[in-house]
Parts: C-alpha cells; structure tokens; sequence
C-alpha cells in the first residue's frame, strides 16, 4: 500500500466521521472531527511536499546528466588541441591518463608516465561519479593552463572559458545534492505524519476501534469504515 492510498484512505474515513453528527463525540482529542480534519490537511500538503521535492531532484538529475554527456568529448577536445599547439609530451601524457579516467578507457601498453601520472593511476579508472569527474577535469584543464603554448582561441577552450565549464559543472553537483537533501527532508516529514506517533495510521486505526466500540461490530456506521485500511510503508 503506497502513501497516496493511506492518506485518500484517511480522507475517506475522516468524510464518513463527519457524517455521524452528534453522535459521534470521542473522548480523544485527535480523534475529534476538527482534530481529523487538520490531519488530512497536513498529511496531503506532506505528500504534496514529496511530490515536488522528487520532481526538482529529477529536474536538477536530468540537467546534469545533460551537461555531463559532453565531458568526454570536451577532454578529448583540451587534449588534441594540446598536442596541436606543442605541448610538452609529458604534459601530453598526463592529459591521457585524466581523459582515461573521464572516459573509463584502458590501454594495454601504457607510456612511462610522470610522476603525476603515476599518483593518478592509483585510483580507480573506473570512477564515474560526477563529483570525481569534475575533480578530474579540473586537473585536465590545470595541465593545460600550466603549458606556455597552451593558448587556443576557441572561447571554450581558453583556460578562463575551462574553468567556468567545471565550476558550472560543480555548481550542478551541489544543486542535485541540495535537491537530494530537501527530498529526504520531505520524506522523513512525511513518514512522521503518517506513521509517526499520533500519525495518520495510529490514528486511523483508533477511529476504526472507536466507531466500533460505540455503533457495534454490525452497525452500518462500522460497515462503512470497516475495510478501510491503513498499512505501514518503508521510507
């Protein structure tokens, strides 16, 4: 049973409470007509809440992996346009080794790396995590800079041009972590409200028992509400 069917369930027995009139007049203050009211209205806006939290998470997702498809090719690109204007071949060499790492590449006979390289190597060639790959752009487009001869004239490819690339690409990464953080958050809330302690389930499940208790088991004010059900869901 998902959220949606426990709070229109609840909405549900909350309309039927509202029927009874007079007679329907519990001890409890939360079980009181007004009580369920606000309950329903808050658990609806906490689910309404998750809703639009989980769209701007997958908003923020979807225009990061956008952005990050071009990675790849913007590696290769700082790559051969450093070898077109002379680099060195040890700048050279460690250019290939981040655009391995940024493209997962291996190769079977490797060139005698620099230094650099060879601290590089030790990590995984397999990393794709976006965080890891801004970390390893950021240090492509450094090699670059560092080269005297490294001076194109494609806007993009200019280290300025470079570095504001990888820190709008850094900027996405913490605006999917920003969206991440507000979804749980919205998530937790909303577990609180129905499953927490006065929660749309405990509560539910008392006004079941207390229609019961006063109409009886085979009264048509218990029979309305009898199969309604409110169930327990994981975060």
């Amino acid at each position: 049973m998902s959220h949606v069917k426990n709070v229109a369930a609840f909405e549900e027995f909350v309309g039927y409470c509202s029927g009874y009139g007079g007679s329907y007049n519990p001890g409890l203050p939360n079980l009181k007509v007004s009580a369920l009211q606000e309950l329903a209205v808050k658990a609806r806006k906490a689910l309404d809440e998750v809703t639009v939290a989980k769209s701007a998470l997958n908003n923020a997702t979807n225009s990061r992996e956008i952005a990050f498809a071009d990675v790849p090719r913007l590696a290769s690109s700082i790559l051969f346009t450093m070898a077109s204007l002379g680099a060195s071949e040890q700048a050279l060499k460690d250019a290939r080794v981040f655009l391995r790492l940024l493209t997962s590449r291996t190769r079977t006979r490797q060139p005698v790396p620099s230094e650099q390289a060879v601290a590089i190597r030790k990590e995984n060639h397999g990393q794709r995590g976006f965080a890891s790959m801004v970390y390893h752009l950021e240090r492509l487009v450094q090699t670059a800079s560092d080269e005297p001869v490294y001076k194109p004239n494609e806007p993009g490819l200019t280290p300025e041009g470079l570095r504001n690339t990888t820190a709008a690409l850094a900027k996405l990464n913490a605006e999917v972590s920003a969206a991440k953080v507000a979804w749980n958050n919205a998530r937790v809330a909303l577990h609180s409200i129905y499953y927490g302690e006065q929660s749309l389930l405990e509560t539910g499940r008392n006004g079941k028992k207390y229609l019961r208790a006063i109409y009886g088991l085979n009264s048509n004010e218990y029979a309305q509400v009898r199969k309604i059900k409110f169930t327990k869901v994981k975060m």
